[in-house]
């Protein structure tokens, strides 16, 4: 049985565990707000890209560009998006435990594995797998040049026809205590996506404000497109807008989800803590009152002793 000393040290060790987790909650309540407000901002317009995308492309050319080429897979790129730092949870181990499924799942092809974030990146190594690229520190902030350069380097691999698909894993933030790994396609685009994100404007659905076109508008020819400087040029900056635009968004999602995986990671270990230290209260107690009444029981036998 343990002493007082040592329940009293124990007690004085997880209460300063319980000061630094409840320190780390408060930090991850106050990032997961920043990340929240970030994506509530950023989903309209990604969304409405593409919607943009939908209508411009499909109804205008019909898919021909050469982002929207589907080709048999023999090869592809793999961007895992995991954090820099543990103590979040099962967050890390389930998008790097994805990731690793979906490389076991397609063994005969080639992967170009990219990781971002430590964990991952640290994860990976041990695993056995060889890592193209991989970067950390790219969470706080989350920058859009760096999705933007990202994009550049998945395009021309593309083009290049060095992988045939691009797909990113990420978790999909819902609300702290609900994230979920998902993975997403990001070359070639997908022409059926565009379509379900394209929303049919109706005329009734304008904003209050907006006059309606004028008659001779109204009758013109549809399928007339007058496009400045170029077709190509326009349409390949617009899916390169989009992707950016969606992997920085994919971006935002997992950034939030690891700062609620954290706050409810460290709100557990605080209420865990708190329990243990009413434990070891009570364990102590106990121990004390058994030493008391132990003293006075060997007070009282020696003075019978002694009358004896």
């Amino acid at each position: 049985m343990a002493t007082l000393k040592e329940l009293r040290s124990r007690i004085d060790g997880v209460q300063n565990i319980e000061q630094i987790t409840r320190a780390m909650k408060m930090v991850a309540s106050a990032r997961l707000k920043r990340s929240e407000k970030a994506i509530v901002s950023m989903r309209p317009y990604a969304s409405y890209l593409d919607e943009l995308c939908a209508g411009f492309l499909l109804e205008a050319m019909g898919a021909e560009h050469p982002f929207f080429e589907v080709r048999e897979p023999e090869s592809y790129a793999l961007l895992v998006l995991t954090g820099d730092r543990g103590l979040c949870g099962s967050y890390n181990d389930n998008v790097v435990r994805k990731a690793t499924d979906i490389m076991d799942d397609r063994a005969g092809q080639d992967c170009e594995l990219f990781v971002v974030g430590q964990r991952g990146i640290m994860d990976m190594r041990r695993l056995g797998y060889e890592m193209r690229e991989h970067y950390s520190d790219v969470f706080n902030p989350v920058k859009f040049t760096f999705a933007e350069s990202l994009v550049e380097e998945f395009a021309d691999l593309f083009l290049d026809r060095q992988v045939d698909e691009v797909e990113v894993v990420y978790t999909e933030f819902f609300n702290p205590v609900r994230q979920q790994v998902k993975t997403r396609t990001l070359l070639p685009s997908d022409v059926e996506e565009f379509q379900e994100n394209a929303v049919v404007r109706e005329a009734e659905s304008q904003p209050k404000g907006v006059r309606p076109l004028p008659e001779e508008f109204e009758n013109r020819d549809e399928d007339v497109y007058i496009y400045e400087p170029d077709y190509e040029t326009i349409c390949t900056e617009l899916l390169s807008r989009n992707l950016t635009v969606q992997l920085y968004r994919s971006m935002l999602e997992a950034q939030a989800s690891e700062q609620g995986a954290r706050m409810v990671a460290m709100d557990n270990a605080t209420e865990n803590a708190e329990e243990m230290i009413e434990d070891l209260t009570l364990q102590m107690n106990r121990q004390r009152q058994e030493n008391i009444t132990r003293e006075i029981l060997d007070v009282v036998g020696g003075a019978q002793a002694f009358e004896e």
